[in-house]
């Protein structure tokens, strides 16, 4: 287990970094989603327009690692909600700094939240985050997406390049996009509106030194989700399309 005598970090950047990594050292199924995600793997969002503060951090891990990652940030000195963590254990827990400057949230398996993405076997890639095609779905599935997150989402794009190559670790695995929005017409609308804002925003304040040019990945994005293979739950549900709502909304849990 991590060396208990770790002070933890003032820099909550900083910190998640060191936490994640350390999961990654333990072989642990437990992978930091999230911002703070994006900000690991994304220069762009560190300085300029979309760089943001973080008030906390969220980790995905599988349910076989629950006993050791709960034993990891225990060691690390932060503290367990056990109310909130007795009541909902099964798919999410909830720790505090203990001078609560931050929280760390905690999914299990998979995230629910305006959509469902499923996480089994997918949390022991070799980055200390979840893979890029995950990072970029679990922003883009935000019904009620805001700055921060289409800001992220931005950034993302024009860091790393789509990929047909899953095994391409520094890639947007349109693969594993294809997969999950080919199942799930809710999850595609949503992620198609929200690609155009991000487009809209990218017209508006573009990065001037980005990699990639973000309006012609959301085209390429917006194309591979339009050739994807449908599954006949997803063409059924089309042809409902909005009349019923597609999406949830998910309140916020009180700790």
């Amino acid at each position: 287990m991590a060396d208990q005598e770790t002070p933890i970090l003032s820099d909550i950047r900083e910190e998640a970094r060191r936490l994640a990594e350390a999961a990654l050292t333990l072989g642990l199924s437990a992978r930091l989603i999230g911002g703070l995600a994006i900000w690991l793997r994304c220069p762009s969002v560190r300085t300029g327009p979309y760089a943001r503060s973080y008030d906390d951090m969220d980790f995905a891990i599988s349910g076989a690692a629950g006993t050791k990652f709960k034993a990891l940030l225990m060691t690390q000195g932060y503290l367990p909600d056990q109310f909130f963590n007795g009541l909902h254990g099964a798919t999410r827990l909830y720790y505090g700094e203990p001078a609560g400057r931050w929280s760390i949230d905690v999914v299990i398996d998979e995230l629910v939240m305006s959509h469902k993405l499923d996480l089994r076997g997918r949390l022991d890639g070799p980055a200390p985050t979840i893979t890029l095609a995950d990072l970029l779905l679990t922003k883009l599935q935000v019904w009620e997406i805001n700055r921060k997150d289409l800001g992220d989402t931005l950034c993302l794009l024009a860091d790393h390049a789509l990929s047909e190559d899953e095994a391409d670790t520094d890639g947007i695995s349109l693969p594993r996009v294809r997969s999950v929005l080919g199942k799930d017409w809710g999850f595609c609308h949503t992620v198609q509106r929200n690609a155009q804002k991000v487009a809209a925003l990218w017209s508006q304040e573009p990065l001037r030194e980005a990699t990639h040019d973000v309006a012609a990945q959301v085209a390429a994005l917006r194309q591979a989700i339009e050739d994807a293979p449908k599954s006949r739950a997803w063409r059924l549900r089309s042809r409902v399309g909005e009349r019923i709502r597609w999406y949830e909304t998910p309140e916020e849990v009180k700790h």
